[in-house]
């Protein structure tokens, strides 16, 4: 991955959130629809934060076990960048 590829990305992790809450401007929103349609891994993460939403949503106790080991996997990275493994 270039070093641009990696800053674009950054770029959407940043704004995913709000892109996905529907709270993201025009210009960014097409933004991060365009990247998330170009980028494998930002698309997955897109996807797998969206099932963790509908799974709160729906007070469904069932959750996709790859959602849920993504958010555990980030969550740890929240409490130790150095290790989000």
């Amino acid at each position: 991955m270039s070093l641009s590829e990696m800053a674009r990305c950054l770029r959407t992790s940043r704004v995913l959130q709000r892109y996905l809450d529907g709270e993201a401007d025009d210009l960014t929103a097409a933004r991060v629809a365009e990247h998330l349609e170009e980028c494998r891994r930002c698309g997955l993460q897109a996807r797998t934060y969206q099932a963790i939403k509908q799974a709160l949503r729906s007070g469904s106790r069932d959750v996709d076990d790859l959602a849920l080991h993504r958010l555990r996997i980030f969550s740890r990275s929240l409490a130790d960048p150095d290790d989000a493994g």
